[in-house]
C-alpha cells in the first residue's frame, strides 16, 4: 500500500469540497481531495441549482394564471420539451463550472476512490493509506426509499433523476413533503403536471 500525508484531507470534490479544499490551501496547508464519484456537485447536479431552473418557468406560468385578478388576459402554454431541455442545459453548464474546478488543480492533489476511516487520522482510498490532520467531509447526500420500490422500473424517479427528463409527465406522486419534495411538486404542478403529496 501507498502512504500519502496531508494535513487536510477533504472527502468529496462537489462545490462544498472545492471551497474546503482550496481555504486549506490558502492557510498555507496541503490538502487531498477525495472523490469516489462522479466530479460535479449535489448542488448543480441533482440539487437546488436545477431545481430553480425548474422553478423559473414555474412561476413565470403561475404569473400569468393570475393576469385576470389584476385586470389582464392571456394564456400561457407550456412546452415540455423546451422547459426540461432548459434545466438540463444549464444544470450542465453549471456542472461544468465545478468539474473545470477539479480538473484545474494539481494531480497530485487529487485521489480517485472512496475513502473509509481507519482511525481518526488515516483514510484508506483503496490501496492509498491516506494519513491526515484534519478530514472535511463534503459527500453531498443520497435518496433513500424502501427497496420494494425498484419494482416500480422507471417509473420510480428520485430528486437525483428527475432532472434527466426530457419532457414533462402528464402526473406524478411526491412521496416525501419536505423542501425538495414540496419545491419540485409545486414547479411540476404549476406547469402543469397532476400532482398528489404523500407524507407521514
Amino acid at each position: 500500500m501507498r502512504t500519502l500525508k496531508t494535513d487536510v484531507a477533504v472527502i468529496g470534490a462537489g462545490t462544498a469540497g472545492l471551497a474546503a479544499y482550496r481555504a486549506a490551501k490558502a492557510a498555507g496547508r496541503s490538502a487531498l481531495l477525495i472523490e469516489g464519484g462522479v466530479h460535479g456537485t449535489t448542488c448543480a447536479r441533482v440539487g437546488c441549482m436545477p431545481s430553480k431552473l425548474l422553478i423559473a418557468p414555474a412561476e413565470a406560468a403561475h404569473a400569468v394564471e393570475r393576469f385576470a385578478a389584476f385586470g389582464l388576459r392571456g394564456d400561457v402554454s407550456v412546452d415540455g420539451d423546451a422547459v426540461m431541455a432548459r434545466v438540463r442545459r444549464e444544470r450542465d453548464r453549471f456542472v461544468g463550472f465545478v468539474t473545470q474546478g477539479v480538473d484545474a488543480l494539481p494531480a497530485t492533489d487529487k485521489l480517485v476512490g472512496y475513502a473509509k476511516f481507519a482511525d481518526d487520522t488515516t483514510l484508506v482510498v483503496g490501496d492509498v493509506t491516506v494519513k491526515t490532520g484534519a478530514t472535511v467531509i463534503a459527500t453531498g447526500s443520497t435518496t433513500s426509499y424502501p427497496p420494494a420500490w425498484n419494482a416500480l422500473g422507471d417509473r420510480l424517479v428520485t430528486n437525483e433523476t428527475v432532472f434527466e427528463w426530457t419532457t414533462l409527465p402528464a402526473s406524478v406522486a411526491v412521496f416525501g413533503p419536505g423542501v425538495i419534495g414540496l419545491e419540485l411538486g409545486q414547479a411540476l404542478h404549476r406547469l402543469g403536471v397532476r400532482i398528489k403529496v404523500f407524507g407521514r
